[in-house]
């Protein structure tokens, strides 16, 4: 479409009759089933914390929020001048019309480009270091991140004088606090660094993982379950690296030996480690699975917990607050156990 008295060309986003009806009877139903499924857990696994119909309620708030287009326009600006102020490179976003947008109608700028999900793996290689780039500097930068950068929501662009990349879709958006940003910075250091006794810290700061943890069974099983998650290659090569680490792979008595073992510490998880998801996780973790599933198309080695490391280095040397100082020294002196500096 093209606003009248102009030659600016516009896209319009209509809200289909009976949409809040029909979400509202589908969550209705999921949440009855996650009180049924929570029943379950309190009964006959009491130590596991994890609230799921809080999490439901936070994919509940964010399904609403998605079907406010009033509030997808505010995001969409909000986002658009935190990523200028923050100099990120070879990204936009659309300015929001917002004098005719209402709750169901959006009117935004018309950008001209193709989805990523159309484009060959090169160029998605090629321009996925943009998208991290943007994703990093909401999450771990501003505080304010997409939580649904799939591949229709990421368009490579025709005018490349505006940017590579535009972003699309705001609906979906969460927020993290200071405390947390810096804890999951901490987190990726000690990651990467497979300093897992100092990730037990920043999980209990997050809210994971209770105070009282029993450290010796939680460290071992963090090496298992992370240690190949972090070598990147998506789920095919966490499966592949999950069965070499259990002699899986083999054939015989150490196969069933292995699968034993892998049984035996996954119930030790489930039956002795009082996890949690925090709730905002849902969004977050949604948001880091779609966009590594992007960055896989272009490269299969693809981990975004190595490719975030320069990203995190940069940040700790540029800001002087004293969280972030003492995860510099961390860096600098204090590399863990077969990690990027020790």
């Amino acid at each position: 479409a093209r606003l009248a008295g102009t030659d600016q060309y516009v896209a319009i986003k209509v809200q289909r009759p009976g949409i809040p009806e029909t979400v509202s009877k589908d969550l209705y139903v999921l949440r009855r089933a996650a009180e049924v499924y929570q029943g379950l857990i309190d009964r006959f696994a009491p130590q596991q914390k994890t609230d799921y119909v809080a999490l439901l309620n936070e994919w509940a708030v964010g399904f609403y929020t998605e079907l406010d287009f009033t509030n997808e326009g505010k995001n969409q600006m909000r986002l658009k001048k935190l990523l200028q102020e923050e100099g990120v490179p070879d990204v936009y976003i659309p300015h929001v019309y917002e004098e005719y947008s209402t709750r169901k109608l959006l009117v935004s700028e018309w950008v001209d480009g193709i989805k990523l999900s159309q484009c060959d793996p090169d160029e998605i290689e090629t321009l996925i270091g943009i998208g991290q780039e943007c994703f990093l500097t909401q999450l771990l930068q501003v505080g304010f991140f997409h939580s649904d950068p799939h591949p229709g929501n990421l368009l490579k662009m025709t005018d490349t004088t505006k940017g590579k990349i535009a972003l699309l879709d705001f609906g979906l958006m969460a927020s993290v606090k200071q405390e947390d940003i810096d804890l999951m910075v901490n987190a990726i250091i000690h990651l990467a660094n497979k300093d897992y006794p100092s990730l037990v810290d920043d999980f209990i700061g997050l809210n994971i993982l209770p105070a009282d943890c029993d450290r010796t069974k939680v460290v071992p099983l963090m090496d298992k379950a992370l240690s190949p998650y972090v070598k990147g290659g998506g789920a095919k090569k966490y499966e592949e690296e999950l069965k070499k680490m259990y002699g899986i792979e083999d054939s015989g008595r150490g196969a069933v030996g292995g699968f034993q073992q892998m049984t035996q510490d996954a119930l030790t998880v489930l039956n002795d480690i009082p996890f949690s998801i925090p709730p905002y996780f849902a969004l977050l973790a949604r948001a880091i699975v779609t966009l590594e599933g992007v960055a896989l198309t272009g490269n299969p080695d693809y981990g975004i917990i190595m490719e975030a490391y320069p990203f995190v280095a940069r940040k700790l040397l540029k800001e002087d607050r004293p969280e972030i100082q003492r995860a510099l020294q961390q860096v600098l002196y204090g590399g863990g156990s077969g990690g990027k500096f020790g």
